[in-house]
């Protein structure tokens, strides 16, 4: 029984290794829109997007289909992006984005419960299923 017990708490630990939360909310972000001097989007290239004055950027990705770069700038207004094909092609600009002063919206999904609940919640089943099988095996041997 103490393998068993031991095995759980086991499996346990290795659960909450694989957690992933996600969490959805409403907010304005800013689209930037590259394309070619032709007017075909930069579609599928390489970005980075930094924040005036700093050097590690704050966001590196590709474009979308459409040569989009979509982002939220926050509470930062100047910014700098650094867009480049593998030939060489691209650019490297420095640009404002208009911050918008609306609050985002509450998340949208359900309420998480507090992992010490959760953690209590399973250990009460563990426990209150091992009390009934105890309980069933003392009737029958007596």
């Amino acid at each position: 029984m103490r393998r068993a017990i031991l095995l759980l708490g086991l499996f346990a630990g290795s659960a909450l290794a694989h957690e992933v939360h996600l969490a959805q909310s409403q907010q304005t972000a800013a689209v930037l829109r590259l394309t070619y001097a032709d007017g075909k989007p930069f579609a599928f290239e390489a970005y980075e997007l930094y924040p005036v004055g700093q050097e590690i950027p704050a966001q590196v990705g590709r474009t979308n289909g459409e040569g989009q770069v979509v982002f939220l700038p926050g509470a930062q207004g100047d910014w700098r992006i650094k867009a480049y094909t593998a030939d060489g092609h691209g650019v490297d600009q420095a640009l404002k984005v208009a911050v918008s002063g609306d609050a985002p919206a509450p998340a949208n999904g359900p309420a998480e419960l507090p992992r010490g609940l959760l953690l209590a919640a399973g250990l009460g089943i563990v426990f209150g299923l091992f009390g009934l099988v105890q309980l069933f095996l003392r009737k029958k041997s007596s």
